[in-house]
């Protein structure tokens, strides 16, 4: 059963998917293979993205309503109720881990990093898409001023997040970045250091 505030995800992000971020999410996971865990899920808006050389996909949400829509998009994922600052997975359990719009509402955003990185095989890739604290000042000091009234309306999201120094701190090397959106929305791809 579908809630309203799943059904408001998938309103405000239509829209957005159609203005390049469903172009976006489907870069991200272009030439993935093998096991891939989707951490934040929500809907399962990027499940039906996934390449034909994955072959299976794990996707985790906090939120049940979310998962609940997300069951709907692609056949055959497991999707499961955990929080990324404690996965339910072994070490080494993937070949690559996605992230698309997370981290900006993950309360411990280097502790779910970390777990990100644990859970990762060798050789294994962390790919990110996050809308980001803008490298500009004057942008960066209005993301600041809106902050506040922003994270308590979206529930938890932060629009001036600094990831970068973020999946650094958590023991990434960040191999490819791209930058969007007047540079506040950032493609990236991370090893384990």
């Amino acid at each position: 059963m579908c809630t309203a505030r799943a059904l408001l995800y998938d309103a405000v992000m239509t829209p957005l998917g159609w203005l390049g971020l469903n172009r976006a999410r489907r870069r991200l996971v272009q030439g993935l293979s093998g096991r891939v865990l989707e951490v934040g899920t929500g809907t399962g808006l990027l499940l039906p993205s996934y390449p034909p050389s994955v072959s299976d996909v794990v996707a985790i949400d906090i939120d049940p309503e979310m998962l609940a829509r997300a069951r709907h998009r692609r056949s055959g994922v497991s999707l499961l109720q955990a929080d990324v600052q404690r996965l339910p997975f072994p070490d080494a359990s993937f070949d690559a881990v996605v992230s698309c719009l997370v981290f900006c509402s993950v309360e411990d955003p280097v502790r779910g990093l970390a777990e990100l990185r644990r859970v990762l095989r060798p050789g294994g890739q962390l790919r990110m898409l996050e809308h980001v604290r803008a490298p500009h000042s004057g942008l960066a000091h209005l993301q600041d001023r809106l902050n506040p009234a922003w994270s308590r309306l979206s529930g938890g999201c932060h629009i001036n997040r600094d990831t970068v120094p973020l999946v650094e701190a958590a023991g990434f090397r960040i191999t490819h970045r791209s930058r969007h959106l007047r540079d506040i929305g950032e493609e990236l791809v991370a090893v384990p250091a």
